[in-house]
């Protein structure tokens, strides 16, 4: 019989182990600060993704077939890039930083098969938002429950007391995609800056901005700051204008992890739990098929730029 201290030890050594491993162990430098894909058994028996789950399990721990690892185990002569003739064609090459699947739109069509979940749920969130009236301060006599009674909470219902959100029933929002872009609210600024989304209320004079990036995983704390970087004079410019501006960051991995970002985003916002949840595992599920998609074509120029984005209907 094995005891919890033994297995702990156990467990401690390939955690060490898999460290010491520069390309099998780098899934544990954003480990800690994602959530992963779903590996649960019922995924893992009964989805109809096997292909996408085998991709990301491989695609974690750097073990897809790139020009890069068939070269290093001595299968080819190069490990050029197919479509841009980079000298070392790695898997984060080939997902995230090869100039000939950026100029094609491979990355943008991720990006924004991601984003239109996102605004699917922000239209429930927002509409069911503005219907609500401000809920007022219980009386101390409501905060008791008869003994045989029990407390009844739906965990779909929007956490409305702890959003950002509250206080308004004028709440509008923008989002912006590469075939419908938007133009920035110009009763809050004279702008060509364009955030993936925009939410406003004129009520409070309060304007939320969010941006999403599908990075790479080991890049996620540099996108954050790169577009923390890029927005300060938008807010401040914002701020000027006697306009209360938060900006939130979110981070989706092109391995199909979710950075922690994103659930706290969909916290600030009200989101309940449940909900967060499905719509984590949503965009990872988007993210990875995506990327699967673009890893398949990574040998080939032919690329359609107006290809549909993934919506609920293909997942």
């Amino acid at each position: 019989m094995i005891t919890a201290k033994a297995f702990s030890f156990s467990e401690q050594k390939r955690l060490n182990h898999s460290l010491s491993l520069k390309r099998q162990g780098i899934w544990l430098k954003w480990s800690e600060n994602s959530l992963p894909f779903d590996f649960s058994w019922k995924n893992l028996i009964w989805s109809s993704n096997y292909h996408i789950v085998k991709f990301v399990l491989h695609a974690s721990i750097n073990w897809i077939k790139t020009p890069g690892l068939l070269n290093l185990w001595g299968y080819t002569n190069s490990s050029a890039c197919r479509l841009c003739q980079a000298e070392k064609c790695t898997l984060h090459h080939i997902l995230s930083n090869c100039p000939v699947a950026l100029t094609s739109k491979r990355y943008t069509w991720r990006h924004d098969s991601v984003l239109l979940h996102i605004q699917k749920a922000l239209e429930i969130l927002i509409t069911d938002s503005n219907s609500k009236k401000e809920t007022p301060t219980p009386h101390i006599s409501q905060c008791f429950v008869k003994a045989g009674s029990k407390i009844t909470k739906s965990s779909n219902k929007p956490n409305l007391v702890a959003s950002a959100l509250k206080g308004a029933s004028d709440w509008k929002f923008l989002v912006d995609f590469d075939h419908d872009q938007v133009v920035f609210p110009p009763e809050i600024l004279s702008t060509n800056e364009r955030p993936d989304i925009v939410i406003w209320s004129i009520k409070l004079q309060k304007v939320i901005l969010i941006e999403l990036t599908c990075s790479a995983e080991e890049g996620m704390s540099s996108a954050q700051l790169r577009k923390e970087t890029r927005y300060f004079s938008l807010k401040s410019q914002i701020v000027e204008r006697n306009w209360k501006t938060s900006l939130l960051t979110i981070e989706v991995g092109v391995r199909g992890f979710v950075g922690s970002s994103f659930v706290k985003c969909l916290a600030h916002l009200g989101f309940s739990r449940a909900v967060t949840t499905t719509l984590c595992k949503t965009v990872s599920l988007v993210a990875a098929k995506c990327s699967y998609a673009i890893y398949l074509a990574s040998n080939s120029a032919n690329w359609d730029a107006n290809r549909i984005l993934l919506g609920p209907e293909h997942l």
